[in-house]
């Protein structure tokens, strides 16, 4: 009996429960035709009959957060580790990390402005980039931090507007998702790429007592994330006098997962002639990880403290989930040679729910990830660290350390910083990146000649 007492083992098996539901409700008949994903589904079904709303299901908050801390990891391990097709590079991993900077800072100054002009804190506007792009984690860690400047309940509402960007996420990625297929905008790779696929050594029938081609590439995945601790926890000690640092080195561990899992894939391409690892498998294990960390992505966000700032919530959100999902789409097919659409989708679910959502999203149109935006994401989420830093460690900390003695000044000051933030990158994205400004700027999808 003791080894249920934690809660741990019943939170998990509900969470398959909830999976197994979600793939009922998806067969009914318009929840199948819009075409959302079984784990959003049964997250959304946790979320209601979860302690935060109807206290039904017995499910243990945090094994739902720390799932959906190692599981992110997981998944960009696996996708680090499958071969790339042997095609000339685009660009994509470069949009991807201007993109996720882009969206930082417009998502900042829509938050400062609504809160400037409402005379609000600044940490409220400024936990919309931080639940809608990082996730409830970083959201409450800063939002809790911030209540010592006078956030009243920051923590709680960093997590209501995270929960708000999922709903963001999936009210509005599902039907734009329907309106890519309906206008044909989905790429060709999924035909292309699903023939002559080289098989690893590691999918064939081996001998006797040998591994199974499962067990060795999830041998595999943890030995990557093994060494990726030892990383984390090295730099976390390296940098214990300066616990900002060290908190950013455990929050951005599983940009670390990748980079060691690409030094992995080239020093076990090198041992052998043949692929060791099989792309299939590790896109198995990605989709699975995508399914269950979604599921409890949703199920761990805590619904409190919304009713008393009802009016900001609402407002910030909106225009956040407004405006981003206008700006990804008039974007992806001008900075997304290969796959504009696939990349579009992925971007706004990255932008309003985190990465997860914004995979789960993309299994919608890509479901075997087989175009390069999985891959681009990750590439591009490692990219994209010391553009978010300079917004993380600079820009927000200034933004904040002026209330209230010198605001609204301060918060000025900090807007045109964001602006001009903004500006810098779109404009080195214009000359430095893949931008290509075709068609009528008015025009949010131009047509293909």
């Amino acid at each position: 009996m003791e080894f249920w007492q934690s809660g741990r083992v019943i939170t998990v098996l509900m969470l398959a429960v909830l999976l197994l539901v979600g793939t009922g409700l998806r067969r009914i008949g318009p929840i199948g035709r819009l075409g959302i994903p079984a784990s959003i589904i049964g997250g959304v079904l946790g979320l209601l009959l979860g302690e935060g709303i109807l206290a039904v299901l017995p499910m243990d908050s945090g094994t739902l957060e720390g799932i959906v801390y190692h599981g992110l990891a997981i998944v960009f391990i696996a996708v680090s580790l499958q071969t790339p097709k042997r095609k000339g590079r685009t660009g994509g991993a470069v949009s991807f990390a201007l993109g996720i900077a882009i969206f930082l800072n417009i998502q900042a100054i829509i938050g400062l402005l609504v809160v400037l002009v409402l005379g609000l804190h600044p940490g409220l506007g400024l936990l919309l980039p931080l639940g809608f792009e990082q996730g409830p984690g970083q959201a409450l860690s800063l939002g809790k931090a911030w209540e010592a400047s006078g956030l009243v309940d920051g923590g709680q509402l960093g997590l209501i507007i995270a929960a708000l960007g999922f709903g963001w996420a999936i009210a509005a990625g599902v039907p734009i998702a329907a309106w890519g297929r309906r206008r044909g905008l989905l790429s060709q790779e999924h035909a292309d790429s699903a023939t002559g696929e080289a098989v690893g050594a590691a999918s064939k029938v081996g001998a006797p007592g040998a591994l199974d081609a499962l067990s060795l590439h999830l041998a595999v995945i943890g030995l990557v994330y093994l060494i990726t601790f030892g990383i984390v926890a090295g730099l976390a000690k390296l940098f214990a006098a300066m616990p900002g640092i060290a908190a950013m080195a455990w929050g951005f561990h599983f940009i670390f997962g990748a980079l060691v899992a690409i030094g992995m894939r080239t020093a076990l391409a090198r041992m052998s002639t043949e692929p060791i690892l099989d792309n299939q498998q590790l896109s198995h294990i990605a989709g699975l990880t995508v399914d269950v960390v979604t599921c409890a992505a949703i199920c761990a966000v805590q619904i409190a403290i919304f009713q008393a700032n009802f009016v900001p919530i609402v407002l910030l959100t909106t225009l956040g989930g407004l405006i981003t999902a206008a700006a990804v789409i008039w974007l992806a097919p001008r900075v997304f040679p290969r796959a504009p659409f696939e990349h579009g989708i992925l971007l706004f679910g990255a932008a309003t729910g985190t990465l997860p959502v914004g995979l789960a999203l993309l299994r919608i149109v890509d479901p075997g990830f087989r175009t390069p935006a999985s891959l681009n994401a990750v590439l591009g989420s490692a990219m994209s660290v010391p553009l978010a830093a300079v917004f993380m460690m600079g820009l927000l900390p200034y933004a904040i350390s002026g209330w209230p003695d010198s605001y609204p000044a301060t918060g000025f000051i900090a807007l045109g910083l964001f602006f001009a933030y903004t500006v810098a990158i779109f404009v080195g994205w214009r000359f430095l990146g893949p931008m290509t400004l075709k068609g009528k700027l008015t025009t949010l999808w131009p047509e293909e000649p």
